[in-house]
């Protein structure tokens, strides 16, 4: 019994009032390091009172059992008050009991009152004293042990104490617990738990103080099992699964139901390796959703994680990072350094690959892209690579690279199939030439054919490094210079150039307009998109039905949004009207057009505003005729609008001459305002003037057309409905 005696008296001489310090590992070893001591006190006998009767008492316990006491234990590890321990001798077996009045621990174990260890049957062996059916009892307020079943081993020899026993019922767990204690530096402990119920665990008082004031969510189901090994030279080991896991915030911004996965936790010499896996469920965190059975297992895994004394403010180091969700997207990190859990301002190297953007688009990239020009987006095929260099929550560099990679705007605005591109990004310079290419692509319907381009990212946008051409249809789209640069108010974008010779017939039966030949070509000035606003500064000039049309002040607004506004003005010059009339099969006219269009307002591409002029011009020496059935058509677009002259010459003439035509809309309120090339004594106006024989006049004396019942009329002109002649 002398090493019992010696404990003894090194406990109750060596006492001292230390500082706590709350470490993870010393919460460990001070609970278990409790045990130790009160497992020795409850076996020495009375005569122990010669080593410690400087700071305790000792009494008999009458016949034949004895007992000590002792009034305050200070310790590194704990603080004991009114300590005592009590040997007899009943049966023929020898009892052991020890009580203290309050044991202080670290939180959040925090106070116990009321402790009481007994060992009905205490048992020599070869190294020690065993014990297999002890009993604790203790009253933590919410956490209580009433006659808690424990196996105790105390080896003599190595001065250890082994504990034992099944998981109290806290927190609905069931499970065994192993802690061998040599000492507050020679310590070990095993956990396995199995239904824990984190909802619980999470409201327990005793974590109040160890969890954030306002918790980003609040658990509102699920399950846990749980296992644990801790030594004091380190090697912890952890691994926490997860079933059926559900939470929320207050808002329902941030939310997750039928969560199954698991984290595994590993320590070596103070770096950490940590294992998670989501396997099945559905998380919400505004604005993605990512439901595991439609993307697949997400899978991240840390190498040397080394946390600061607090991570909370400290920060942690992390050597490297590797994750996947599912098939479709791989990352890693490297010399990842994050500042701390209150600011991340995360620093190091950051790779991705996908190999379905498609996929990966919709569930990460669409929901942020709400409200931009990528809104809407399909990805399809291909594959997408990135790198990132972060310092200080800042991007230094980046680059990226794609392969065979399409996509389409929900609202068919544009789309491009096959790209392949390169680029590289630096925070403070330009990047190394790239190069983007793709094998088809459509711009509203236009045709836009195979197109590589080399460019060269810029700080703040991109830019191209030479001239380019972009085929459309059997011509081309040159562009001279391209620009594009990232403001705080959208993108800025600059373009000049030019169109090469497009055939305005396939044109135009694409973009699903009346039928009609002739080229399409010109030079495109200054072009700039500015938030959205596309503004074109000079003028334009447009070759088509063997004039010239040049467009000026030419301004889209919401280029790429639900509803576009187009505003611009033009004059056309000598429109060869055979070839007009042709197109729109209107019934033959022959001879020059020519005009103004100031202030055209489009809304969705609609006309709500413009202030359209066409006439003859004055100086056309060119033939002059008009067939009946142009007439005939002119007569039934205006409402009240005649064919004046000889309705026996209407009849039996096909042609007819005329000096000139023309007319006027000024279109405001949904309402054209006409006129024509003269004014009528009778209040009409003339639309079209005769001249020589046979002579033809077409008057008109409606002033106000709706402009709508014009657009009808006019569809059902050009779809080849006969008029009525009257």
């Amino acid at each position: 019994m002398m090493p019992a005696i010696r404990a003894a008296a090194w406990m109750a001489c060596g006492a001292r009032a230390v500082v706590w310090r709350p470490e993870v590992q010393g919460r460990v070893s001070r609970l278990v390091l409790a045990m130790w001591l009160m497992a020795p006190l409850a076996v020495m006998p009375a005569w122990a009172s010669d080593s410690a009767g400087s700071t305790g008492s000792t009494g008999s316990t009458g016949g034949s059992g004895a007992g000590l006491q002792i009034e305050r234990i200070l310790h590194e590890a704990l603080d004991v008050e009114r300590l005592s321990a009590s040997v007899a001798l009943r049966g023929g077996r020898l009892t052991v009991s020890a009580t203290a009045d309050r044991l202080l621990l670290p939180e959040p174990l925090g106070t116990l009152s009321g402790v009481r260890l007994e060992c009905p049957s205490l048992v020599p062996t070869t190294a020690g004293w065993r014990c297999r059916e002890a009993r604790l009892s203790a009253d933590g307020g919410d956490l209580a042990l009433a006659d808690h079943p424990l196996r105790l081993d105390w080896n003599t020899r190595r001065n250890r104490v082994r504990i034992a026993g099944p998981w109290p019922d806290w927190f609905g767990a069931e499970g065994e617990f192993v802690a061998r204690v040599a000492g507050a530096d020679d310590w070990r402990v095993e956990l396995t738990l199995q239904g824990l119920d984190p909802v619980a665990l999470a409201e327990s008082p005793r974590l109040a103080a160890w969890l954030p004031e306002e918790p980003p969510v609040v658990l509102q189901g699920g399950r846990a099992d749980l296992e644990l090994e801790g030594d004091a030279r380190g090697g912890h080991r952890a691994r926490l699964a997860l079933h059926d896991l559900a939470f929320s915030d207050v808002v329902g911004l941030r939310a997750g139901e039928g969560i199954d996965g698991h984290l595994q936790a590993r320590e070596d010499d103070g770096a950490w390796a940590l294992e998670g896996r989501l396997e099945t469920g559905a998380v919400f965190v505004d604005p993605w959703f990512v439901d595991l059975a439609e993307t697949g297992a997400l899978q991240v895994d840390l190498e040397e994680l080394r946390p600061g004394a607090d991570p909370l403010t400290d920060g942690l180091d992390l050597a490297a990072l590797r994750g996947s969700l599912g098939d479709m997207l791989e990352f890693s990190g490297e010399q990842v350094r994050i500042g701390s859990l209150e600011s991340p301002a995360p620093s190091g190297i950051f790779r991705a690959t996908a190999e379905d953007p498609g996929a990966v688009h919709a569930v990460l990239l669409d929901p942020v892209l709400a409200g931009t020009l990528g809104r809407d987006l399909t990805v399809s095929g291909g594959s997408v690579s990135g790198r990132l260099e972060l310092a200080g929550g800042e991007p230094r560099a980046a680059g990226l690279r794609w392969s065979g990679l399409g996509a389409e705007d929900g609202a068919g605005r544009f789309g491009v199939a096959g790209s392949d591109g390169e680029l590289d990004w630096l925070a403070d310079a330009p990047g190394r030439p790239g190069q983007v290419s793709w094998e088809r692509a459509h711009l509203f319907r236009l045709p836009l054919g195979e197109f590589e381009a080399r460019v060269r990212a810029q700080p703040d946008g991109i830019d191209l490094l030479q001239e380019t051409r972009i085929p459309i249809i059997d011509g081309a789209l040159r562009a001279d210079d391209f620009g594009l640069r990232l403001t705080a108010d959208g993108p800025d974008v600059r373009f000049t150039g030019g169109v090469q010779a497009v055939s305005l017939e396939p044109l135009t039966e694409i973009l699903d307009w009346p039928r009609f030949s002739g080229r399409l070509a010109g030079m495109i000035p200054e072009v700039r998109l500015d938030r959205g606003d596309l503004a074109v500064d000079g003028r334009l000039l447009v070759q088509v039905f063997d004039g010239d049309v040049v467009l000026r002040d030419v301004r889209v607004r919401d280029l790429f949004g639900r509803t576009p506004e187009l505003g611009l003005s033009a004059r056309m010059d000598r429109l060869d009207l055979e070839l007009v009339t042709r197109a729109f099969e209107v019934g033959r006219v022959e001879g020059r057009l020519s005009g103004r269009l100031d202030d055209l307002h489009m809304i969705d591409w609609r006309p709500v505003r413009m202030d359209l002029a066409l006439r003859t011009p004055e100086d056309d020496p060119g033939r002059r005729r008009i067939s009946q059935r142009a007439v005939q058509n002119i007569t039934e677009l205006g409402g009240p609008v005649q064919a004046a002259a000889s309705s026996v010459f209407l009849r039996f003439f096909e042609n007819f001459s005329y000096r000139r035509l023309g007319f006027r809309c000024q279109l405001r309120g949904g309402v054209c305002e006409l006129d024509g090339v003269g004014e009528r004594a009778d209040g009409g106006f003339t639309l079209v003037q005769g001249g020589g024989l046979p002579r033809i006049e077409v008057i008109g004396y409606n002033r106000r057309v709706d402009w709508d019942e014009l657009l009808r009329g006019l569809s059902r002109v050009t779809a080849g409905e006969t008029p009525e002649v009257r």
